[in-house]
């Protein structure tokens, strides 16, 4: 018995108390409030608003990330006034020629050049700059250079086309959507200096069989989504420039539009035959901020984008913003903004309106 006690205890220190000394924790958070006085023009499609938004954003965040011998792990959690969700999850293995990370984070298509704090820090990304968001993927890296596998998007076409204001449904019977490949993104960047720059590239391709077409006849549909863009930035002392440019097809299909947020999405649409009508996209973004201090800085920045269908009237949103980033203490930061964002028109040629915007964003870190 007095051999067994032994054994046992000897096991349970092996598995519990080595691996507690070979992982290192390191916690942490940030709390966010956004303060804006709205006032909205809703146009041909809306409705004219004026109001007060004094909340915590869903950015909002509490994490860890994690340090094993050769892998590095992320937990992070996004926390409103309402409920608390997964932001990024994931484990990064380095194998020495390179690193493979399993889980969800951001793509490598994402360009972060923007300071704008609106709309849960915003940064432009939809107006002006492209954005892959936070999805499960299988990603490598091979020095400078990042390729990722990530779970494939149908940005809502695996339900429904729209032809001239008629919704056409799959046929519910025997309808299918098929995702064959991964979405596929790659980025490569380097930094220096007084200056860095970085190209990305993504695809992302779908099936949709079996949709019901206004003969009634059964089709077999494709949708391809692509996008290609570059992003370069510029110190010199105290101030900075930073630009980005990118272009590609349905970027609705392949989640790199965040529809909803000041643009028409660039979803593909059922040609009522045998095949699709690709929405072409192109936008741009500039930049500039000096720092006057450890306490102070300011930037400015301007975004453009135009959505082309191959039916319907071209839509060519912008937004602008200026702001100051004021430290108060060491993680402790106020950020007044000002800014104006003009959604053009829509498809149809209804004016899409208008909203300007001021206040500011409130963050602790911790």
């Amino acid at each position: 018995m007095k051999k067994l006690t032994i054994l046992i205890a000897a096991v349970a220190l092996v598995c519990f108390a080595a691996p507690a000394m070979a992982v290192d924790w390191n916690f942490y958070g940030n709390a966010r409030m956004a303060t804006y006085y709205n006032s909205t023009d809703g146009g041909d499609v809306g409705n004219d608003d004026a109001d007060l938004q004094w909340s915590l954003q869903g950015n909002s965040r509490f994490g860890s990330t994690i340090k094993a011998e050769n892998i590095n792990a992320r937990i992070e959690m996004g926390i409103n006034e309402s409920s608390v969700s997964s932001r990024r999850i994931y484990g990064v293995w380095n194998f020495g020629a390179g690193k493979m990370k399993v889980g969800e984070d951001y793509t490598p298509v994402s360009q972060f050049i923007s300071g704008q704090v609106y709309d849960g820090d915003l940064g432009l990304l939809g107006v002006g700059t492209q954005y892959g968001s936070r999805v499960g993927q299988i990603a490598f890296t091979f020095g400078n250079f990042d390729i990722a596998l990530i779970d494939p998007s149908t940005g809502g076409a695996e339900t429904t086309f729209v032809l001239a204001g008629t919704t056409f449904v799959i046929n519910t019977t025997d309808g299918d959507v098929d995702q064959i490949v991964p979405k596929i993104e790659a980025s490569y960047g380097m930094s220096f200096d007084t200056w860095n720059f970085g190209v990305q590239g993504g695809f992302n391709y779908f099936e949709v069989n079996d949709i019901t077409s206004p003969a009634g006849n059964s089709e077999d549909l494709d949708v391809t989504s692509y996008t290609v863009g570059a992003d370069a930035g510029f110190n010199f002392g105290p101030g900075y420039v930073k630009a980005a440019l990118s272009m590609g097809q349905n970027w609705g299909n392949a989640n790199w539009a965040i529809p909803g947020n000041w643009n028409q999405g660039a979803f593909a649409t059922y040609d009522g035959d045998d095949d699709v009508d690709d929405v072409d996209s192109m936008q741009g973004a500039l930049v500039a901020g000096l720092k006057v201090s450890d306490m102070l800085s300011f930037e400015g920045g301007f975004g453009y984008r135009q959505d082309d269908p191959d039916e319907g009237d071209k839509s060519k949103p912008w937004a602008a913003y200026v702001q100051s980033v004021i430290s108060l203490a060491p993680g402790v930061y106020i950020v007044p903004e000002i800014g104006y964002i003009d959604q053009d028109v829509n498809y149809d040629d209804d004016d899409a309106g208008t909203r300007f915007y001021l206040g500011g964003k409130w963050q602790i870190n911790f």
